[in-house]
């Protein structure tokens, strides 16, 4: 009979290690009196260390609570959402970070929702959701398509455009239009001229200029309202309001970021910088015979911080051939300029090109060529003769194959009385022919297709 203690004690909790080192061992099978476990654990898409714990309570292990501080206060940990990339027309971020894939969040996280391509979908909804107990609040936003993409058909708000006529710009993760102090700015709403004029509006007190474009290709569609030399009294939302009076608006703030001075460690690597401001691009290369790890291209975002690290430069080599069947190697070099030259075996021919070069992207400069099987022409039967012996395939003749030749009786062959099927695909000897002995006899020279077959000597 069990003891009120051993009724109510605690058995081995089952944990999960982060690195495998956790030595279960240390811990006693016998935890009738320990009533609190602590272990390190990590949280969310960001691996967020925590020091969580459990707790033994009439029996049964209860938690886990967790703190950011060994000493903070222990909570629950209550449900994680799961973001699911389903739509895509949303772009995710989280901590000025892009979501890429399906991830959970704790609960509590909130994550920025934008539509991905600026100007052409408008955002109907919130556009921060937070995670609360495993269901995200509000409901999803959606992207509804604007006019450029509906072919100005229909009840849809009208397109956006934006340029930095000088000056520099950049879209944020957030979907906001971040500027430089002094930029020019451009912002075309995009509706036919023929369906009458939009309307910009906005809450700041300067007078802006707003006029159809002159320009050729764009008089019948952009109305451009022209921010001249903005300061941060421009930012604040700028509306289209269509003649149908459907809108699209879009966030402007004007910040002076500078970011700082890139730290690029790859010896082959090349850049050409517009500059350090907000909005401006860093382009990268790499010398030849190397090819970039990382973006081509970093932007300096609103935060001050690069839009990504430098890329790095690794020498390049093209990957190894696959093997096929029938399909040799004759000569491999994989790296950047080298040559990979390919050659079936006997009896069969290469699909493709023979050899191909190993390029600046680490691709090998066209298809992998595959090997076919030759087969020649069904053999013609002679007038009078008949095929002895045969060794086709399924119907057909590959290389090798031997055909043998016989006549009817009282006929004698004219030629030669086999023929093998060769690798370039022809038989090695055309066929023979069958005649009575009378004939050939008579007869000095025999022809097929203009061409000397016999030529009978006395």
């Amino acid at each position: 009979m069990l003891t009120f203690l051993e009724e109510f004690k605690c058995s081995l909790p089952e944990v999960e290690t982060i690195d495998g080192n956790l030595d279960i061992s240390r811990f006693r099978s016998d935890f009738s009196k320990i009533s609190e476990v602590k272990f390190p654990g990590l949280i969310g898409p960001l691996n967020e260390r925590l020091i969580c714990k459990i707790k033994c309570i009439d029996g049964n292990w209860v938690g886990p609570l967790c703190s950011s501080t060994p000493n903070g206060r222990f909570k629950p940990i209550l449900r994680e959402c799961l973001y699911r990339m389903k739509d895509p027309l949303l772009a995710i971020s989280y901590k000025n970070g892009s979501i890429l894939t399906d991830t959970y969040f704790p609960h509590g996280s909130a994550i920025v929702v934008r539509c991905k391509h600026f100007g052409l979908y408008k955002l109907t909804g919130e556009n921060i959701l937070r995670c609360e107990n495993g269901e995200w609040e509000p409901k999803w936003p959606i992207c509804v398509p604007t006019s450029m993409i509906t072919n100005y058909t229909g009840g849809a708000p009208p397109t956006i455009q934006y340029l930095a006529a000088s000056g520099s710009a950049i879209v944020e993760l957030s979907g906001e239009l971040y500027t430089y102090p002094g930029t020019t700015l451009w912002l075309d709403c995009l509706w036919p001229r023929s369906q009458g004029k939009p309307d910009w509006s906005w809450r700041d007190n300067y007078r802006h200029q707003a006029s159809w474009v002159s320009a050729t290709g764009e008089v019948e569609l952009h109305y451009r309202l022209v921010l001249t030399r903005m300061t941060h009294h421009h930012s604040g939302r700028y509306t289209c309001t269509a003649p149908t009076g459907t809108t699209n608006t879009v966030l402007v703030r004007v910040v002076n970021v500078v970011c700082p001075l890139m730290n690029v460690s790859s010896p082959r690597l090349r850049e050409s910088a517009q500059g350090s401001q907000l909005g401006n691009a860093v382009h990268f290369s790499c010398e030849p015979g190397y090819h970039l790890n990382g973006s081509a291209v970093v932007y300096c975002m609103g935060d001050g911080r690069w839009s990504s690290e430098p890329p790095t430069c690794v020498e390049t080599f093209c990957p190894n051939p696959p093997p096929g069947p029938q399909l040799s190697v004759v000569e491999y070099n994989s790296s950047y300029g080298g040559r990979v030259v390919f050659a079936c075996s006997w009896g069969y021919r290469l699909r493709g090109p023979p050899g191909l070069e190993c390029e600046q992207d680490g691709k090998w400069s066209g298809e992998i060529p595959h090997c076919v099987p030759i087969y020649c022409p069904d053999p013609l039967v002679p007038e009078n003769g008949r095929l002895l012996s045969t060794m086709s395939k399924d119907g057909k003749y590959p290389v090798g194959d031997l055909i043998m030749y016989a006549c009817e009786d009282g006929l004698e062959i004219v030629g030669e009385s086999s023929i093998v099927c060769t690798e370039n695909g022809f038989w090695s000897h055309p066929p023979p022919f069958c005649l009575p002995p009378s004939e050939i006899k008579k007869a000095d020279t025999i022809y097929i297709d203009n061409t000397t077959l016999v030529n009978f000597e006395e």
